[in-house]
C-alpha cells in the first residue's frame, strides 16, 4: 500500500464521519424533526398487515384443525366434541403466543377466516403460562355434570324386562354356579 492509497483511505474516513455527523447535528438541532418516541406513553401504531397476536371469533369456527396441522410449530391446541347433529363444537382452543413464529400459514387456512392476527405485539410476562391465550372458557362443573347425565343411558322402568346380554355368557360373579 503505497502513500497515495494511505491518504486517500484517511480522506475517505474523514469524509464520511462528517457526512455522518452532519445528519446527526441537523437532527439535534431541529426538534421540530422527532424521531425518538417515548414508548411507554406512546405507542407505535403497526402498520395496516401487521402481523400481531393471533385472535379466534370462536362462534365461527367451525373446529376444522386445519389451523393446527398447518402450524409449523404445534403452538395452536384444539379438542372438540361432535354433536347429534354431526356438528363440531369447540371445548378447547389454545394458542401458545411464545412458541408461536407468527408466519401467517394458520390465518391463511382458516376456512371461516375466523382466525385472524391483530395489531398487539405487548405481551410481557414471568411466566410461560401466561404466554398461552385461552379462546374457550372451560365448561363449569355443573354444565359438566349435565353433559354426563345426558351421556348416560336411562334406567329401564321397574316392570320393563332386564336387557338381554348380546354376548351371551353369564357375567361373573351372578351366582349360577353352586
Amino acid at each position: 500500500m503505497g502513500l497515495k492509497q494511505y491518504l486517500k483511505n484517511i480522506w475517505e474516513a474523514v469524509y464520511t464521519i462528517a457526512l455522518g455527523m452532519k445528519i446527526t447535528a441537523r437532527y439535534g438541532i431541529d426538534p421540530s424533526e422527532e424521531i425518538t418516541q417515548q414508548y411507554p406513553e406512546e405507542k407505535r401504531q403497526p402498520a395496516e398487515r401487521f402481523r400481531g397476536f393471533l385472535h379466534n371469533d370462536v362462534p365461527r369456527c367451525i373446529a376444522c384443525t386445519m389451523c393446527a396441522k398447518t402450524c409449523p410449530v404445534d403452538c395452536i391446541e384444539i379438542e372438540f366434541v361432535t354433536g347429534e347433529d354431526k356438528k363440531r363444537k369447540l371445548t378447547r382452543f389454545d394458542i401458545n403466543i411464545g412458541r408461536c413464529m407468527y408466519c401467517g400459514l394458520c390465518v391463511e387456512v382458516c376456512p371461516t377466516k375466523c382466525l385472524t392476527h391483530t395489531d398487539g405485539y405487548e405481551k410481557a410476562s414471568l411466566s410461560r403460562g401466561e404466554l398461552i391465550l385461552h379462546f374457550v372458557e372451560p365448561a363449569s362443573a355443573e354444565e359438566e355434570e349435565a353433559q354426563e347425565k345426558e351421556a348416560e343411558p336411562e334406567p329401564a322402568p321397574a316392570g320393563a324386562a332386564p336387557a338381554e346380554n348380546p354376548s351371551g355368557k353369564e357375567p361373573e360373579g351372578t351366582g349360577g354356579e353352586n
